[in-house]
């Protein structure tokens, strides 16, 4: 994608009382450190926080092209996007978004060994710090594995199925949940919980994954906090400062009043709907990043009730009911009205979708979901054409995945050359 911008470099915190745990998850930019440096127990706060500072980015830095793929928002802009706006990404489009998912994935693993040397077991089984890191590594492979089309396995190069990703987070997760109920650290056992729930239903063990979202807290939320010392949420700049990307034309514009996916129309100082960068897109502009440093959550209690929603209806029969009294209590939390239930499978999973949809909106979710979802048969099948609201288009045309970038296709010598 062809488009200036300055680097957002956030972290990794809880938002959720920290009984016991003062500054585990404060984080403060390290600066450069001689590697001689890290050589010791004193640096490994800063291990750690250049492994948050790393996803964090990861995170930021995706939002534009997984919400553009995802139709969570509409290209109104000026940035030359290419077609990814229509659905069609291409390896030149991503190198700066698929360098920065990869680079958390090898600094959690290359930092986890350092602590390993610098701790003997005892400790390391017990340090709050680890189970962090286990924690955040989980998250890189969740992030990749959720949005790319293929992964690279970290020892061979050679690429492989986009679901060994969950594989990895899985096991690092588990470790994040040992080390951190050892430690004590009730809040990083609560994020490794829930992103332990997602990656068991991403491989399937959807039994698993309910029984795992059952323990997170419904007000639980774990975000990548910005910084505020001159860099800002990247969505928030480019739809309030400038305004590239509109709700005009996605399944939001029809919802104007959800607390969980706000936004508003802008208008200009004549009157009229305000336009996009691009001189005739309407302005409808996101709210749930209105400010710089507004943080962007990655896991949180609410997604874990939509989660167990959609376990119940997978179910054989399908619990209905519970489901939608899952949503319900996931829809209290936002202080929005109760749906009304419905006996009817396929009404059941319309709610869901958008349930979901709504609870994750702008995290850079949606596109796994929209690939998972177009894959099923039945009523759990999702195609945006079923929406009202949204161009005749169908995720059938549309790619519903990140490919492997221009740059790391010319770089690996593993990936097999046509």
């Amino acid at each position: 994608m062809m488009k200036a911008r300055n680097w957002v470099w956030i972290a990794i915190i809880a938002a959720f009382p920290l009984a016991g745990c003062h500054g585990l998850l404060d984080v403060e930019s390290p600066g450069r450190i001689a590697d001689a440096d890290l050589n010791t127990k004193d640096a490994i706060p800063g291990i750690v926080t250049g492994m948050s500072y790393d996803l964090a980015r990861s995170i930021n830095n995706s939002e534009e092209a997984i919400s553009l793929l995802s139709v969570e928002l509409y290209h109104g802009g000026s940035y030359n996007w290419g077609d990814v706006p229509l659905g069609v990404v291409k390896p030149e489009d991503v190198n700066s978004t698929w360098e920065a998912m990869f680079r958390p994935r090898y600094t959690t693993v290359a930092g986890i060994a350092r602590i390993k040397e610098l701790l003997p077991a005892n400790e390391f089984s017990t340090s709050a710090e680890v189970a962090r890191a286990y924690m955040l590594a989980g998250f890189a492979n969740r992030h990749i594995g959720e949005n790319v089309c293929q992964t690279i396995n970290p020892t061979t190069g050679v690429p492989e199925s986009n679901t060994a990703e969950f594989d990895r987070g899985l096991e690092n997760f588990n470790n994040a949940i040992t080390i951190g109920a050892a430690a004590g650290a009730t809040a990083i056992v609560n994020g490794a919980t829930a992103g332990k729930a997602t990656v068991e239903a991403w491989k399937g063990n959807w039994a698993a994954a309910a029984a795992d979202a059952a323990k997170v807290p419904d007000a639980f939320v774990l975000t990548a906090a910005l910084m505020t010392d001159g860099l800002s949420n990247t969505l928030s700049y480019e739809t309030h400062d400038r305004f590239e990307y509109t709700i005009w034309s996605t399944e939001f514009e029809t919802h104007p009043s959800d607390t969980r996916a706000p936004w508003h129309i802008e208008y200009a100082d004549n009157g009229s709907v305000a336009v996009g960068a691009n001189g005739s897109t309407p302005m409808y502009q996101q709210d749930k990043y209105a400010d710089l440093g507004d943080n962007i959550p990655v896991t949180k209690g609410t997604e874990m009730l939509v989660l167990r929603a959609e376990a119940a209806l997978r179910q054989s029969p399908p619990d209905i009911a519970g489901a939608y009294t899952l949503m319900n209590q996931e829809r209290a939390v936002a202080s929005m009205p109760a749906l009304t239930p419905s006996t009817d499978i396929n009404q059941a999973w319309k709610d869901l979708h958008f349930e979901r949809m709504a609870v994750t909106f702008l995290e850079g979710r949606h596109l796994w979901d929209e690939r998972r979802w177009f894959a099923e048969t039945g009523p759990a099948h999702y195609d945006i054409a079923q929406l009202e609201g949204t161009p005749n288009w169908s995720l059938a045309t549309r790619d519903k995945c990140i490919p492997i970038s221009k740059t790391e296709l010319q770089s690996n010598p593993n990936i097999p050359k046509p």
